[in-house]
Protein backbone atom coordinates (compact mmCIF):
# COMPACT_ATOMS: atom_id res chain seq x y z
CA UNK A 1 0.00 0.00 0.00
CA UNK A 2 1.43 3.36 -1.03
CA UNK A 3 1.67 6.26 1.39
CA UNK A 4 0.43 9.45 -0.28
CA UNK A 5 2.74 12.34 0.52
CA UNK A 6 3.04 16.03 -0.17
CA UNK A 7 6.45 17.72 -0.32
CA UNK A 8 6.65 21.26 1.05
CA UNK A 9 9.64 23.40 0.11
CA UNK A 10 11.04 23.09 -3.40
CA UNK A 11 14.54 24.38 -2.95
CA UNK A 12 17.64 22.28 -3.56
CA UNK A 13 16.71 19.55 -1.09
CA UNK A 14 13.04 19.45 -1.99
CA UNK A 15 14.04 18.74 -5.59
CA UNK A 16 16.35 15.93 -4.43
CA UNK A 17 13.44 14.43 -2.49
CA UNK A 18 11.17 14.52 -5.55
CA UNK A 19 13.74 12.82 -7.76
CA UNK A 20 14.65 10.14 -5.23
CA UNK A 21 11.10 9.25 -4.17
CA UNK A 22 9.80 9.03 -7.73
CA UNK A 23 11.08 5.44 -7.89
CA UNK A 24 9.53 4.39 -4.58
CA UNK A 25 6.97 1.59 -4.43
CA UNK A 26 5.83 2.64 -0.94
CA UNK A 27 5.67 6.42 -1.22
CA UNK A 28 3.61 8.26 -3.83
CA UNK A 29 4.02 12.03 -4.22
CA UNK A 30 0.55 13.52 -4.82
CA UNK A 31 1.33 17.25 -4.77
CA UNK A 32 3.93 19.90 -3.95
CA UNK A 33 3.87 23.08 -1.87
CA UNK A 34 5.95 26.23 -2.29
CA UNK A 35 4.79 29.86 -2.17
CA UNK A 36 7.50 30.98 -4.60
CA UNK A 37 8.66 28.03 -6.74
CA UNK A 38 11.59 28.78 -9.03
CA UNK A 39 11.73 27.85 -12.72
CA UNK A 40 13.53 24.56 -12.04
CA UNK A 41 10.88 23.54 -9.51
CA UNK A 42 8.08 24.35 -11.94
CA UNK A 43 9.79 22.37 -14.71
CA UNK A 44 10.37 19.39 -12.39
CA UNK A 45 6.73 19.44 -11.28
CA UNK A 46 5.59 19.47 -14.91
CA UNK A 47 7.90 16.57 -15.76
CA UNK A 48 6.51 14.56 -12.84
CA UNK A 49 2.90 15.62 -13.54
CA UNK A 50 2.58 17.15 -10.07
CA UNK A 51 0.62 20.24 -9.06
CA UNK A 52 2.35 22.96 -7.02
CA UNK A 53 0.23 24.68 -4.40
CA UNK A 54 1.39 28.14 -3.36
CA UNK A 55 -0.89 28.09 -0.31
CA UNK A 56 -0.01 25.52 2.35
CA UNK A 57 -3.62 24.89 3.44
CA UNK A 58 -4.95 24.42 -0.10
CA UNK A 59 -2.80 21.34 -0.64
CA UNK A 60 -4.85 19.42 1.92
CA UNK A 61 -8.25 20.44 0.62
CA UNK A 62 -8.01 18.89 -2.83
CA UNK A 63 -6.54 15.44 -2.12
CA UNK A 64 -6.14 12.90 0.65
CA UNK A 65 -2.63 13.14 2.07
CA UNK A 66 -1.21 10.58 4.48
CA UNK A 67 2.02 12.40 5.23
CA UNK A 68 3.98 15.54 4.49
CA UNK A 69 7.70 15.91 3.91
CA UNK A 70 8.93 19.27 5.17
CA UNK A 71 11.92 20.65 3.25
CA UNK A 72 11.07 24.17 4.37
CA UNK A 73 13.23 26.65 6.32
CA UNK A 74 13.89 25.63 9.92
CA UNK A 75 11.77 28.42 11.37
CA UNK A 76 8.64 27.05 9.66
CA UNK A 77 8.91 23.51 10.98
CA UNK A 78 7.01 23.86 14.24
CA UNK A 79 3.95 25.69 12.87
CA UNK A 80 3.71 23.42 9.85
CA UNK A 81 4.15 20.26 11.92
CA UNK A 82 1.47 21.28 14.41
CA UNK A 83 -0.92 22.28 11.62
CA UNK A 84 -0.71 18.97 9.77
CA UNK A 85 -0.62 16.88 12.97
CA UNK A 86 -3.99 18.39 13.86
CA UNK A 87 -5.23 17.09 10.51
CA UNK A 88 -4.03 13.58 11.35
CA UNK A 89 -1.21 13.77 8.79
CA UNK A 90 2.16 12.17 9.52
CA UNK A 91 5.28 14.34 9.31
CA UNK A 92 8.74 13.67 7.93
CA UNK A 93 10.71 16.80 8.77
CA UNK A 94 14.13 17.70 7.51
CA UNK A 95 16.74 18.37 10.13
CA UNK A 96 16.98 20.23 12.36
CA UNK A 97 13.44 19.96 13.69
CA UNK A 98 13.91 23.41 15.19
CA UNK A 99 16.59 25.66 16.64
CA UNK A 100 14.66 25.92 19.91
CA UNK A 101 14.20 22.93 22.20
CA UNK A 102 10.81 24.13 23.50
CA UNK A 103 9.49 24.15 19.93
CA UNK A 104 10.69 20.60 19.39
CA UNK A 105 8.88 19.55 22.57
CA UNK A 106 5.65 21.09 21.23
CA UNK A 107 6.09 19.25 17.93
CA UNK A 108 6.62 15.93 19.68
CA UNK A 109 3.70 16.47 22.06
CA UNK A 110 1.33 17.47 19.27
CA UNK A 111 2.26 14.48 17.13
CA UNK A 112 1.85 12.12 20.07
CA UNK A 113 -1.49 13.71 20.97
CA UNK A 114 -2.77 13.19 17.43
CA UNK A 115 -1.18 9.74 17.16
CA UNK A 116 0.86 10.64 14.09
CA UNK A 117 4.51 9.96 13.35
CA UNK A 118 7.20 12.61 13.49
CA UNK A 119 10.26 11.47 11.54
CA UNK A 120 13.48 13.42 11.08
CA UNK A 121 15.88 13.35 8.11
CA UNK A 122 19.01 11.70 9.50
CA UNK A 123 19.61 9.33 6.61
CA UNK A 124 23.33 8.93 7.26
CA UNK A 125 22.61 6.19 9.79
CA UNK A 126 21.52 4.00 6.88
CA UNK A 127 24.93 4.16 5.20
CA UNK A 128 26.53 0.72 5.20
CA UNK A 129 29.84 2.14 6.44
CA UNK A 130 28.15 3.84 9.39
CA UNK A 131 26.27 0.65 10.16
CA UNK A 132 29.62 -1.13 10.26
CA UNK A 133 31.00 1.51 12.63
CA UNK A 134 28.03 0.97 14.93
CA UNK A 135 28.71 -2.77 14.88
CA UNK A 136 32.37 -2.19 15.81
CA UNK A 137 31.39 0.03 18.73
CA UNK A 138 28.74 -2.42 19.93
CA UNK A 139 31.02 -5.48 19.85
CA UNK A 140 33.68 -3.58 21.84
CA UNK A 141 36.52 -4.73 19.58
CA UNK A 142 38.25 -1.35 20.02
CA UNK A 143 37.91 -1.60 23.77
CA UNK A 144 37.33 1.57 25.75
CA UNK A 145 36.79 4.45 23.31
CA UNK A 146 39.29 7.21 23.96
CA UNK A 147 38.36 9.88 21.40
CA UNK A 148 36.53 10.43 18.12
CA UNK A 149 36.37 13.19 15.54
CA UNK A 150 34.24 13.77 12.45
CA UNK A 151 34.59 16.20 9.55
CA UNK A 152 32.09 17.04 6.82
CA UNK A 153 32.35 19.47 3.92
CA UNK A 154 30.71 20.13 0.59
CA UNK A 155 30.37 23.10 -1.74
CA UNK A 156 26.72 22.53 -2.70
CA UNK A 157 25.68 25.62 -0.73
CA UNK A 158 28.72 27.75 -1.57
CA UNK A 159 27.04 29.90 -4.22
CA UNK A 160 23.84 30.92 -2.50
CA UNK A 161 22.58 34.50 -2.85
CA UNK A 162 23.29 36.48 0.29
CA UNK A 163 19.57 36.93 0.94
CA UNK A 164 18.93 33.16 0.98
CA UNK A 165 17.53 31.89 4.30
CA UNK A 166 20.43 29.43 4.60
CA UNK A 167 22.82 32.38 4.98
CA UNK A 168 20.74 34.15 7.63
CA UNK A 169 21.90 33.64 11.25
CA UNK A 170 18.30 33.85 12.44
CA UNK A 171 17.23 30.81 10.40
CA UNK A 172 20.42 28.78 9.85
CA UNK A 173 23.02 29.81 12.45
CA UNK A 174 26.57 28.57 12.88
CA UNK A 175 27.75 28.19 9.28
CA UNK A 176 27.18 24.60 8.13
CA UNK A 177 25.81 23.37 11.45
CA UNK A 178 22.18 23.06 10.41
CA UNK A 179 23.08 21.55 7.03
CA UNK A 180 26.06 19.26 7.72
CA UNK A 181 27.13 19.52 11.34
CA UNK A 182 23.75 18.29 12.53
CA UNK A 183 24.43 14.99 10.71
CA UNK A 184 27.70 14.59 12.59
CA UNK A 185 26.17 15.40 15.98
CA UNK A 186 23.39 12.92 15.32
CA UNK A 187 25.92 10.23 14.40
CA UNK A 188 28.08 10.94 17.44
CA UNK A 189 25.04 10.62 19.71
CA UNK A 190 24.02 7.42 17.93
CA UNK A 191 27.48 5.93 18.37
CA UNK A 192 28.43 7.24 21.81
CA UNK A 193 25.28 8.26 23.65
CA UNK A 194 23.78 11.50 24.94
CA UNK A 195 25.69 14.78 25.06
CA UNK A 196 25.90 16.76 28.26
CA UNK A 197 27.54 19.97 27.06
CA UNK A 198 28.85 21.61 23.89
CA UNK A 199 31.56 24.14 23.14
CA UNK A 200 31.41 25.54 19.63
CA UNK A 201 32.86 28.31 17.47
CA UNK A 202 32.41 29.58 13.91
CA UNK A 203 34.72 31.28 11.44
CA UNK A 204 34.40 33.16 8.17
CA UNK A 205 37.23 32.14 5.85
CA UNK A 206 36.03 32.33 2.24
CA UNK A 207 32.33 33.06 1.89
CA UNK A 208 30.58 36.29 2.77
CA UNK A 209 27.74 34.61 4.61
CA UNK A 210 26.80 36.27 7.89
CA UNK A 211 26.64 32.80 9.41
CA UNK A 212 30.29 32.07 8.57
CA UNK A 213 31.53 29.09 6.57
CA UNK A 214 33.27 26.91 9.20
CA UNK A 215 31.89 25.54 12.45
CA UNK A 216 33.74 23.40 15.00
CA UNK A 217 32.22 21.85 18.10
CA UNK A 218 33.47 19.80 21.02
CA UNK A 219 30.84 17.44 22.40
CA UNK A 220 31.13 16.22 25.97
CA UNK A 221 29.13 13.00 26.27
CA UNK A 222 27.52 11.85 29.50
CA UNK A 223 29.77 8.79 29.39
CA UNK A 224 32.81 11.05 29.87
CA UNK A 225 33.94 10.74 26.25
CA UNK A 226 34.82 13.88 24.28
CA UNK A 227 34.23 14.04 20.52
CA UNK A 228 34.93 16.76 17.96
CA UNK A 229 33.09 17.73 14.78
CA UNK A 230 33.80 20.23 11.99
CA UNK A 231 31.58 21.35 9.10
CA UNK A 232 32.91 23.41 6.17
CA UNK A 233 30.69 25.00 3.52
CA UNK A 234 33.22 25.85 0.81
CA UNK A 235 35.37 22.83 -0.10
CA UNK A 236 34.40 19.76 -2.21
CA UNK A 237 32.49 16.88 -0.67
CA UNK A 238 34.38 15.15 2.11
CA UNK A 239 33.21 13.17 5.12
CA UNK A 240 35.44 11.33 7.55
CA UNK A 241 35.21 9.98 11.07
CA UNK A 242 38.09 8.51 13.07
CA UNK A 243 37.57 6.62 16.33
CA UNK A 244 40.42 5.74 18.68
CA UNK A 245 40.03 2.93 21.20
CA UNK A 246 42.44 1.33 23.62
CA UNK A 247 42.87 -1.64 21.25
CA UNK A 248 43.17 0.22 17.94
CA UNK A 249 41.54 2.75 15.66
CA UNK A 250 39.04 2.81 12.81
CA UNK A 251 38.53 5.42 10.10
CA UNK A 252 35.64 5.77 7.67
CA UNK A 253 35.92 8.06 4.64
CA UNK A 254 32.44 8.43 3.18
CA UNK A 255 32.39 9.84 -0.34
CA UNK A 256 28.64 9.52 -0.79
CA UNK A 257 26.02 12.24 -0.83
CA UNK A 258 22.39 11.69 -1.95
CA UNK A 259 22.96 14.35 -4.61
CA UNK A 260 26.34 12.98 -5.76
CA UNK A 261 26.84 9.31 -4.83
CA UNK A 262 30.25 7.77 -4.39
CA UNK A 263 32.07 4.90 -2.66
CA UNK A 264 33.18 4.76 0.97
CA UNK A 265 36.28 3.27 2.54
CA UNK A 266 37.04 1.90 6.01
CA UNK A 267 40.38 1.08 7.61
CA UNK A 268 40.87 -0.67 10.96
CA UNK A 269 44.30 -0.83 12.62
CA UNK A 270 44.75 -2.83 15.83
CA UNK A 271 47.49 -2.86 18.45
CA UNK A 272 48.46 -6.40 17.44
CA UNK A 273 49.55 -5.07 14.05
CA UNK A 274 46.58 -6.33 12.09
CA UNK A 275 45.14 -4.06 9.40
CA UNK A 276 41.76 -4.50 7.74
CA UNK A 277 40.40 -2.45 4.87
CA UNK A 278 36.88 -2.53 3.47
CA UNK A 279 35.27 -0.71 0.53
CA UNK A 280 31.59 0.08 0.21
CA UNK A 281 30.83 0.64 -3.45
CA UNK A 282 27.74 2.47 -4.70
CA UNK A 283 25.96 -0.69 -5.83
CA UNK A 284 26.71 -2.34 -2.48
CA UNK A 285 25.25 0.39 -0.32
CA UNK A 286 22.11 -1.62 0.30
CA UNK A 287 22.63 -4.25 2.99
CA UNK A 288 20.34 -7.28 3.19
CA UNK A 289 20.59 -7.40 6.96
CA UNK A 290 21.12 -3.75 7.81
CA UNK A 291 19.94 -2.43 11.15
CA UNK A 292 17.70 0.54 10.79
CA UNK A 293 18.42 3.68 12.81
CA UNK A 294 15.10 3.52 14.58
CA UNK A 295 16.05 2.22 17.97
CA UNK A 296 14.24 0.57 20.85
CA UNK A 297 15.65 0.91 24.34
CA UNK A 298 18.91 2.25 22.96
CA UNK A 299 19.63 -0.68 20.62
CA UNK A 300 19.25 -0.87 16.85
CA UNK A 301 16.49 -3.21 15.74
CA UNK A 302 16.28 -5.49 12.73
CA UNK A 303 13.34 -4.55 10.47
CA UNK A 304 11.99 -8.10 10.33
CA UNK A 305 11.72 -8.32 14.11
CA UNK A 306 10.05 -4.99 14.88
CA UNK A 307 6.50 -5.51 16.08
CA UNK A 308 6.45 -3.24 19.10
CA UNK A 309 4.91 0.21 19.01
CA UNK A 310 7.76 1.48 21.17
CA UNK A 311 10.01 2.75 18.37
CA UNK A 312 12.20 5.67 19.31
CA UNK A 313 14.20 8.06 17.18
CA UNK A 314 16.77 10.23 18.97
CA UNK A 315 16.50 13.97 18.67
CA UNK A 316 19.45 15.70 16.97
CA UNK A 317 21.56 18.21 18.84
CA UNK A 318 20.27 21.73 18.42
CA UNK A 319 23.07 24.30 17.98
CA UNK A 320 23.57 27.06 20.53
CA UNK A 321 22.44 24.88 23.45
CA UNK A 322 24.92 24.13 26.20
CA UNK A 323 22.80 21.35 27.70
CA UNK A 324 21.12 18.77 25.52
CA UNK A 325 17.84 17.17 26.58
CA UNK A 326 17.36 13.48 25.91
CA UNK A 327 14.05 14.03 24.15
CA UNK A 328 12.78 11.13 22.10
CA UNK A 329 10.31 10.97 19.27
CA UNK A 330 7.76 8.18 19.63
CA UNK A 331 6.88 6.40 16.41
CA UNK A 332 3.74 4.27 16.59
CA UNK A 333 2.26 3.29 13.22
CA UNK A 334 2.75 1.54 9.93
CA UNK A 335 3.95 4.83 8.43
CA UNK A 336 7.31 3.89 9.95
CA UNK A 337 7.91 1.86 6.77
CA UNK A 338 7.44 4.93 4.62
CA UNK A 339 9.89 6.86 6.82
CA UNK A 340 12.40 4.06 6.35
CA UNK A 341 11.76 4.12 2.59
CA UNK A 342 12.50 7.84 2.42
CA UNK A 343 15.73 7.42 4.37
CA UNK A 344 16.86 4.44 2.32
CA UNK A 345 16.14 5.99 -1.05
CA UNK A 346 18.17 9.03 -0.09
CA UNK A 347 21.17 6.83 0.60
CA UNK A 348 20.76 4.44 -2.35
CA UNK A 349 20.01 1.60 0.02
CA UNK A 350 16.81 0.15 -1.44
CA UNK A 351 16.95 -2.14 -4.47
CA UNK A 352 14.73 0.22 -6.43
CA UNK A 353 17.28 2.99 -5.96
CA UNK A 354 20.38 1.05 -6.95
CA UNK A 355 22.55 2.73 -9.55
Amino acid sequence: METKVSIAGLGWWGKVMINRLSSSSKVKIVNLIDPYPDEDAVKLAEDKNLKIFTDFDDAFNEQTIDAIILCTPNSFHMDQTIKVANLGVHVFCEKPLSLISSEVKKMIDMCNENKVILGVGHERRFEKGWQKLKEIINNNSLGNIMYAEGHFSHNKLANLPLDNWRTDPQYAPAAGMTGMGVHLTDLMIWLFGPVESVFASTAQRALKYKTGDVVSASLNHKSGLSTQITAILKTPHYQRITIWGENGWVELVDSSHPDTPGPSFMKIVMNDGSVKEENFEINERYSEDYKDPLITNGEAQDHSNITSSEILLPLPIIPKLSNINEDLIDIKSEFREAVIEIQCLLTFRMRSARI
